[in-house]
This record gives structure tokens, C-alpha cells and sequence, in this order.
């Protein structure tokens, strides 16, 4: 099973494409060529990573979504059609070590308040809401919550979060990100880490990517269909031409209005 993409992401919708096969198949032995082997290498129906390729096998790939900008195929059930298997699950499982565990444990400790885990920057400019948004954002949450925020270096800086960005390896912030409450950010490998560790979360789509492809039906998804929409534009080919429109339409008090929903839940 080859990840053919090659993302951080891609290698963890990967791995839920061999689950999905070993569901219908549990005799398979499957090996995962990917270049993120350390995303995957607890999950326990992974039998071997990145051992030579043999002449049995298959990409994971979703690249004939992109090319044909499709608007509603999972990109799951995508893969699994091309196997010839009806029946598949779009989920998410991330396997975190013991050791992870309690350092992640010891390290958010410390927090007095329920944990709001942020992500405000996807490689794809296309998937990120604008900067002054997330502060406004910030500045309305930080009584309720400690906010940490994941991701690299890019991330911008914000009076009042903790900030794990640029400091972590991506095993880290998973393990970090296990302890939060909630989770906000965009299309991105935190929406699959945060699923995989069934941490509630609100997914900011906008329009370029639709959320019936990429979306867990369990978060709350905020997308938006401008007439340019999907566009599933990648840095480097293609450029926005509507000033993002798109994520312009996703609106600060919708999102207020979701965690203020959520509140009391997430103080227990």
C-alpha cells in the first residue's frame, strides 16, 4: 500500500484505507510505503513500513478527485471503489505509546481551565481563515479556556496562548493534543490526529475543499459554496483569484456560538 500523496495527512488516510481492508480482508499481510512512518508505526494492523515494493500493490490516492474537482465522493469510498470493496469507514485512529502518554499527561498538568487546542495554518493558503479572525477568537475564549496552540513555525503569535507551534514533532502535538477538550483548526493532519484521538472538534473548510470528501461526520464541519467552489486548488500550480470569498463567509460568531454550546460539556 503505497501512500502516493505523501502529506503528513495522506499517510494517516492511508491507514484508514488498510483498515478498511483488512475489515474484508483480516488475512492480508500489508505493508506501508509512506514517507511519515512515524504517523503510523504503533497502529497495530499495519504489518510492516516502507519494505520494498512488490508487484502486488496499490496507491492511496485521491488525485482523480482533484483533477475532476469532485464535490461529494469520500475520498475513502474513493479507494475502496477502485478495489471493488463496497463497504467502508471513514474514521480515524491515532496510537499513541504509554510513555507518550504520561509525558503529555505531566506536561498539561498544569492547566487550570479546559484545554482549547488551536491550528490556524495549512501548507494550502486556500484553507486558511484569516489571521484577524482566529484572534478575534482567541481573545473571546481565553477567559474559558487555556488555549494551546500546535502546528510549526508559522503559526502566528497571540497574547494569552500557550505556544507548542514550531516546538513540537508531530507525535508530540499528538500527544499533547490528547488531552484537550476541543479542537479547532483547519483541513489539515491536526483534523485527522484530533479524530483519531476522538477529541471533539470544529473543522474551518471554507470552500476549496468539500467537506463531503474530506469531513468526519462527527466534528462540526464549516464549509461554504461560492460559485468558485470546491477549487481544490494546491500551492504552487494555482492561485485564489476571489480573495479566499470563501473563507471570508465563515464567520467569527458562528464559531463563538458552537463552543458556547459546548461549554458546560467541556468544563466536566
Amino acid at each position: 500500500m503505497i501512500d502516493r500523496l505523501g502529506a503528513p495527512g495522506d499517510a494517516l488516510i492511508t491507514a484508514n484505507v488498510i483498515r478498511c481492508i483488512k475489515e474484508n480482508y483480516p488475512n492480508l499481510k500489508i505493508n506501508c510505503i509512506t514517507p511519515h512512518p512515524e504517523l503510523i508505526r504503533l497502529d497495530p494492523l499495519i504489518d510492516t513500513i516502507n519494505q520494498p515494493e512488490t508487484f502486488y500493490s496499490f496507491d492511496s490516492t485521491y488525485w482523480e478527485l482533484i483533477v475532476r474537482k469532485e464535490k461529494s465522493q469520500n475520498i475513502i469510498e474513493h479507494n475502496m471503489f477502485r478495489l471493488g470493496i463496497d463497504k467502508y469507514d471513514y474514521n480515524a485512529t491515532f496510537y499513541l505509546s504509554e510513555e507518550e502518554k504520561d509525558w503529555a499527561k505531566q506536561e498539561t498538568n498544569q492547566f487550570d481551565k479546559p484545554i482549547l487546542a488551536i491550528c490556524t495554518k495549512s501548507k494550502e493558503p486556500v484553507k486558511n481563515w484569516p489571521e484577524a479572525n482566529w484572534l478575534g477568537l482567541v481573545q473571546n475564549l481565553k477567559t474559558n479556556f487555556s488555549i494551546i496552540l500546535l502546528g510549526d513555525d508559522r503559526e502566528p503569535i497571540f497574547e494569552g496562548v500557550i505556544r507548542y507551534a514550531g516546538k513540537l514533532s508531530m507525535r508530540e502535538s499528538a500527544a499533547i493534543l490528547s488531552n484537550a477538550n476541543y479542537f479547532i483548526g483547519p483541513d489539515s493532519l491536526l483534523m485527522h490526529i484530533a479524530k483519531g484521538l476522538d477529541i471533539p472538534s470544529t473543522i474551518i473548510f471554507g470552500g476549496s475543499r468539500p467537506v463531503a470528501c474530506f469531513g468526519y461526520s462527527t466534528n462540526v464541519n464549516l464549509g461554504s459554496t461560492s460559485q468558485c467552489s470546491p477549487c481544490w486548488i494546491h500551492e504552487g500550480y494555482e492561485t485564489c483569484k476571489e480573495h479566499m470569498k470563501c473563507m471570508e463567509e465563515i464567520m467569527l460568531q458562528t464559531i463563538l456560538e458552537i463552543i458556547s454550546r459546548n461549554l458546560p460539556k467541556l468544563k466536566h
